[in-house]
């Protein structure tokens, strides 16, 4: 038996999380793929919405959900260092989006360069260069999320509001979303911050759920003794396991093709209503129960475990340049759309691509700071 006690036993780095994250960024580099180089056909393709109705359930709230998480075990957990945190990541958000309209112009200029300009293409390149300098990606979530929890760690809110909070927050998204305007600058806000007109990627207060109970789920985990975690894991894993098994096979009963379940999810995922959030919850938790069960076999294969904690170490970079490839391997090749197979290739590409310029970039960020 597991037991919570009084005080936290429980404050180093939990390795559960790092599996996770690495898995996740793995996952969203394909999910990506799909929505930056494919064609219509492979976009609409049963593989994509087979991959995305898979990641759905987790993906962007399980990033949000270790955000929260992870802020309670960082040593940077004081309002002030979120909120710095905050603004580097709103900062972040806008120098990705300068990056990415530069990967896309540049690397579009050399192909018309090399083989001149392809039929159709250049207006693709506006629509997508545009796209990517009002893109709102998760450093906009993320920054403002933390920005939150920094106002609640100020007011020392006590954990149940936190869980009441994420109640309410799931509860009000279905109508905040409805918050719509006729004057495109403002309704620009408003769809980055509830997601009604659909118009940008992401929106950050439905999201606020996850990191609510993120933080909460690390405050709970502080307290499970390491030698008891197996334990722990293994009870709550199996009760949510099973309600997020319910939940999901409800979702595809009640939307009875893939066509109808992959619309509902999507939407449900760009503002997810209470059911969705405490779905997502449940299939998280039981993601992390089954990345603490799989510890041992996965710390055997050294590469793999190492790679996978890299990328969870380095995820927000990891992140960040994905992206960046993706955009640059569009406008190269003048936005030809590729096939299912050309996503899933260029997926593998890509991983591989970025983890070597991340490294780069971290080798040549200690020469210099070590000068």
């Amino acid at each position: 038996m597991f037991s919570l006690k009084d005080k936290e036993v429980n404050v180093g780095r939990q390795r559960e999380l790092d599996l996770v994250k690495g898995f996740l960024m793995i996952m969203i580099v394909f999910i990506h793929s799909f929505q930056s180089i494919a064609g219509a056909a492979a976009a609409e393709s049963n593989v994509h919405k087979i991959l995305f109705a898979l990641f759905m359930p987790t993906g962007a709230c399980l990033y949000l959900f270790t955000m929260g998480f992870g802020s309670v075990f960082t040593r940077h957990s004081e309002p002030k260092d979120m909120v710095r945190n905050g603004v580097r990541l709103l900062v972040y958000q806008g120098l990705c989006n300068l990056c990415y309209a530069a990967a896309i112009i540049i690397c579009f200029h050399i192909r018309i360069l090399l083989t001149g300009e392809v039929a159709g293409s250049r207006e693709l390149y506006e629509a997508n260069l545009y796209s990517v300098l009002t893109f709102v990606n998760i450093f906009f979530i993320s920054g403002m999320c933390y920005l939150v929890l920094a106002i609640y760690r100020k007011l020392e809110v006590k954990l149940s509001g936190y869980i009441i909070s994420a109640v309410i927050v799931g509860i009000l998204s279905p109508f905040t979303k409805l918050l719509i305007s006729d004057n495109q600058a403002l309704n620009w806000i408003l769809d980055m911050t509830f997601g009604g007109k659909g118009e940008t990627s992401f929106c950050f207060f439905p999201y606020l759920s996850y990191v609510f109970l993120g933080y909460v789920f690390g405050k709970v985990i502080r307290r499970v003794p390491e030698n008891e975690k197996g334990e722990f894991y293994k009870k709550s894993g199996t009760v949510c396991g099973v309600i997020a098994v319910i939940w999901f096979v409800g979702c595809i009963i009640s939307h009875p093709s893939v066509e109808k379940f992959f619309d509902y999810m999507l939407v449900q995922y760009r503002t997810p209503g209470l059911l969705k959030v405490a779905g997502s919850f449940c299939a998280i938790i039981f993601v992390f129960a089954v990345a603490f069960g799989i510890m041992p076999l996965v710390e055997k294969w050294k590469f793999g475990y190492n790679k996978l904690c890299y990328f969870s170490k380095q995820i927000s970079k990891m992140y960040a340049i994905h992206i960046g490839v993706f955009w640059a391997i569009a406008g190269f090749s003048a936005f030809y759309p590729y096939n299912v197979k050309g996503c899933l290739l260029w997926s593998v590409a890509v991983l591989v691509a970025t983890d070597l310029l991340v490294q780069g970039y971290m080798k040549v960020t200690i020469l210099f700071f070590h000068k």
